[in-house]
């Protein structure tokens, strides 16, 4: 469905039919532009025949257009760096949630750290309490078998002067 539209481009009084997808309101603009750069060519050098006039109007619309194409891939390339940009903003975006939950875990690991700690803490308190009273306990323990052996050694002496007072008994008998 190609609409072409014949339209007439006026150019220095001259009319010119062209066919295109171009509007004539449209073509009436490029011939305003074309019409006052050619009438700027011809201020500048009166005596410059008409073909030369094109010519210059020619080059300076292309120069234009050059220039308007360089400033073109420069906003395209712009355009893509916003892009990049972002995605980039949206790598932060991410990596700050990141940073977050991570904080978040990063706060409840210490907390059990420091519960763990004191847990540790409390445990060789106990266990210090412990070994005391085992130091204790067999320090008793070395106590009553020191008195156990006194005593089983006063037992025996006094068994052995029984024995002595029972002979002694039966002899005199």
């Amino acid at each position: 469905m190609d609409n072409k539209n014949k339209v007439i481009a006026k150019i220095q009084g001259a009319e010119y039919t062209l066919v295109g997808d171009i509007s004539q309101e449209h073509m009436d603009e490029i011939c305003e532009t074309v019409n006052d750069m050619l009438l700027d060519v011809k201020k500048s050098n009166p005596l410059m025949n008409k073909n030369m006039a094109l010519l210059l109007c020619a080059l300076n619309l292309s120069e234009g257009l050059k220039n308007q194409k360089m400033l073109n891939d420069e906003l395209n390339e712009q355009i893509g760096n916003l892009e990049n940009i972002k995605e980039l903003k949206e790598q932060i975006r991410i990596y700050k949630e990141y940073a977050s939950r991570n904080n978040e875990i990063y706060q409840e690991l210490s907390l059990e750290n420091d519960r763990l700690k004191e847990e540790v803490e409390t445990s060789r308190d106990s266990l210090e309490q412990y070994n005391k009273k085992i130091k204790q306990y067999k320090y008793d323990i070395e106590e009553s078998r020191k008195t156990i052996l006194d005593l089983q050694n006063q037992l025996f002496e006094s068994q052995i002067e029984l024995v002595k007072a029972n002979k002694k008994g039966t002899y005199d008998d």
